[in-house]
């Protein structure tokens, strides 16, 4: 709701009772009826967030900071009822920071203008099974040179969205044996379409094992790192470093398990028709395996990887009745699924965009041959 000067707008729905801060004015009160409310969000302009009233045993949390102006202002804090209300209301996106849980349901203070307050992982539209399954919201462009030339990797593309919300999270791609970046290209885009950074890769050697694989993957979200920095990047000052996840196809997947397994630092992995090593016990990280039935090369081992992951690592195995080797390579195969189910993998586990999880509790259209999963 837009707010002007000197202005408050008062929004009655059935028992709930908001009321919006004016700019650069005290968020408004709620009222002493015992009805369930929130305090008044802060003002356009930085004003403090509403009075949060005391219901029943537990207090509501004071209102959001605004998302719009210099600086919206702080969440108000909990009301007291009993053992208190919640925390408050988290300060908006370039606003202030989140109230604090409080004895007396007084409102936050002003927000400080450009500092970005993470809402929780949730970033841009709300996902539909639709819209999960193509491309996302975003255009997106993408560069071939300027970055960091890694040792450990060969060509690479880096895709960007234009206009998603700030700051991002990094995959980096790899394919499998004698195989060039574009056999797995086609991931580069649709995350980067639904704002995430993705660099694909190409391999030193096609002939390149697992673990020189693992190696470029790590060696190139180094360099998709660096453009947080690099003046004149696209990227400058738009990546969240502390989440990174790793992909691959047949011994580029290998490589993702064994990049997972000694780097505990990243969120998340996607293996794509697997090929390597039989066991890895020590990944803890979310980890996606889809497989083919029809698949001559890497038939199997996915169960096997998934079976040799603990159980206390969130896991998933897709297998698709009568795919052949490059089941996953493209997310638009089958209808979309795989995309839908990569897509919805990095958003709540890379992300955190708890609204995703949903996708992944649902059983996929597609012929399944084997679908498990484990700590969703």
């Amino acid at each position: 709701m837009a707010v002007s000067n000197y202005k408050c707008w008062l929004l009655p729905l059935a028992a709930l009772l908001v009321v919006s801060g004016c700019d650069d004015g005290p968020g408004g009160y709620a009222p002493d009826d015992g009805s369930y409310v929130y305090g008044g969000s802060g003002g356009v302009g930085g004003g403090t967030g509403g009075m949060a009233q005391p219901v029943a045993n537990n207090g509501f949390a004071g209102g959001t900071g605004s998302v719009q102006g210099n600086g919206g202002g702080t969440g108000g804090t909990g009301g007291i009822a009993g053992t208190g209300g919640p925390g408050g209301g988290t300060g908006a996106v370039g606003g202030g920071t989140g109230g604090l849980g409080g004895d007396n349901g007084l409102g936050g203070s002003g927000g400080v203008g450009g500092v970005v307050v993470d809402p929780g992982g949730a970033r841009g539209p709300d996902p539909t099974r639709q819209s999960i399954s193509g491309n996302g919201p975003y255009q997106v462009e993408s560069y071939t040179s300027g970055y960091r030339d890694g040792p450990q990797f060969a060509d690479a593309t880096v895709w960007h969205p234009v206009g998603a919300p700030e700051p991002l999270a990094l995959v980096s791609v790899v394919p499998g044996y004698v195989s060039a970046q574009s056999s797995i290209s086609g991931w580069g885009p649709f995350l980067a379409s639904h704002g995430i950074a993705t660099i694909t890769i190409g391999t030193n050697s096609g002939g390149d094992q697992p673990p020189a694989r693992a190696l470029a993957l790590m060696d190139s979200l180094e360099s998709l790192s660096g453009e947080n920095d690099r003046a004149g990047s696209p990227l400058q000052g738009k990546l969240d470093l502390g989440k990174k996840a790793v992909m691959g196809w047949s011994m580029g997947g290998g490589g993702t398990l064994i990049a997972l397994e000694d780097n505990p630092e990243l969120k998340a992995g996607i293996g794509l028709a697997a090929w390597g090593r039989s066991s890895h016990p020590g990944i803890g990280q979310p980890t996606l395996l889809f497989a083919g039935t029809s698949d001559g090369l890497a038939g199997g081992h996915s169960q096997g990887f998934y079976n040799s992951i603990p159980d206390s690592t969130p896991k998933m195995l897709f297998e698709v009745q009568g795919a052949p080797h490059e089941v996953a390579n493209s997310p638009d195969r089958y209808s979309g699924e795989i995309g839908a189910y990569g897509l919805s993998w990095m958003k709540l586990f890379l992300e955190g965009d708890e609204r995703y999880r949903q996708f992944l509790l649902e059983m996929p259209v597609v012929g399944l041959a084997d679908f498990e999963r484990n700590g969703i």
